[in-house]
């Protein structure tokens, strides 16, 4: 792991049954916090962000010092260079889209304003939206506005608080897949609060469970998640493999899709160019797997891939495989692990029906 980016260690009452008590070390990546309603976890976030002070500790960014209990420090929120995203987008609405994202910019030259607002909203699949009000949005517009806001000053730590929990699915997971993409780009250090497995395993690389305002556990998501079980944590028949991808070729009746560092697939017919940007989603429980190649099938979808990790959880199992530096999550019964000698390193061919993979945005 890289050098830690984010050090925490505080103390903070809440109310008489819960303090918050953390220790804990962030790096460079996308951590999910994990945990019941009432853990603490919004609680925290908004102890970082500044917006409720510490009983003691010390929180430190990079090699800024926000907030120490010693020396009487307590930087407000203007100053700690963190972005915030929350269920309701608290855009402007008497701004236009532009002036939102130019508004944590004002003081730099106007020429830098343009160019990140510009290069901001491009990213976050935003720059057709630019002239309008927030209330001519739709909700999945609002968060990625809002999401593209907290990011324009280019925070040194982005704080998401259930931001797609409003959203229905198929905005939910354009939601997470754009903010996949662009911490890519911009390497952004994260802490995302989520309920959802699909989140978590499509953004996180570690999980921290939070209960009673401490931190019960650390690991990768399917991990944490396996340790825990579907029935304590969340529900697995929702898990997903979200992939930002390009329209490679048209075929007769269907056509090629490039996942970003990953295979290509065929899905039904897209009318749309080679080239295009879109998203695509197919569900852990629709992917077969196989030891070896397979012949004579209807599915359209063998790709080949290693096994990274295997989870158990009562009658359920996830399968990790690794194509390229795409990650997939397979689930499987756990007599299947045992029939198929399923172990890490092990050379499996995922089976994937092309109606079994789902286009959610053509503009991602």
């Amino acid at each position: 792991m890289s050098e830690p980016r984010l050090k925490i260690k505080l103390t903070h009452c809440v109310h008489e049954t819960l303090t918050i008590d953390v220790d804990l070390a962030i790096s460079q990546e996308c951590v999910i916090l994990f945990g019941r309603s009432g853990a603490g976890k919004s609680t925290l976030l908004r102890l970082i962000a500044g917006l409720i002070r510490p009983d003691s500790g010390r929180i430190q960014l990079d090699h800024h010092c926000l907030f120490d209990s010693q020396i009487r420090k307590h930087a407000p929120l203007r100053s700690r260079g963190i972005g915030l995203i929350y269920q309701d987008d608290l855009l402007f609405p008497h701004l236009c889209v532009a002036a939102n994202l130019g508004f944590g910019l004002k003081g730099r030259p106007r020429g830098e304003v343009v160019s990140r607002v510009a290069e901001i909203a491009r990213l976050c699949g935003v720059d057709h939206l630019l002239d309008r009000a927030p209330a001519t949005l739709s909700g999945g517009e609002r968060q990625r506005v809002g999401l593209a806001r907290a990011l324009a000053p280019r925070p040194r730590l982005l704080l998401c608080d259930e931001p797609v929990s409003a959203l229905d699915l198929e905005g939910r997971q354009s939601l997470i897949a754009r903010l996949a993409a662009v911490r890519r780009v911009e390497g952004t250090p994260t802490i995302y609060i989520t309920h959802s497995p699909t989140e978590a395993l499509a953004l996180g690389s570690t999980m921290l469970v939070m209960e009673a305002g401490t931190i019960i556990d650390r690991g990768t998501p399917l991990e944490v998640l396996g340790r825990h079980g579907a029935t304590s944590m969340a529900d697995w028949s929702s898990a997903q493999n979200v992939f930002t991808s390009v329209i490679d070729s048209h075929l007769a009746n269907e056509s090629r899709i490039k996942i970003d560092g990953g295979p290509t697939l065929i899905v039904p017919t897209l009318m749309r160019a080679v080239g295009t940007p879109l998203v695509v989603r197919v569900r852990a429980d629709d992917i077969l797997l196989a030891r070896s190649q397979v012949e004579g099938l209807s599915a359209r979808n063998i790709v080949e891939g290693t096994v990274d990790q295997i989870v158990r959880h009562g009658d359920e199992a996830e399968v990790l495989v690794r194509t390229g530096s795409a990650t997939w999550v397979v689930s499987v019964v756990p007599t299947a692990v045992t029939e198929l000698g399923l172990n890490p390193g092990v050379e499996v061919f995922m089976i994937i029906k092309a109606r079994g993979c789902h286009i959610l945005d053509a503009d991602v």
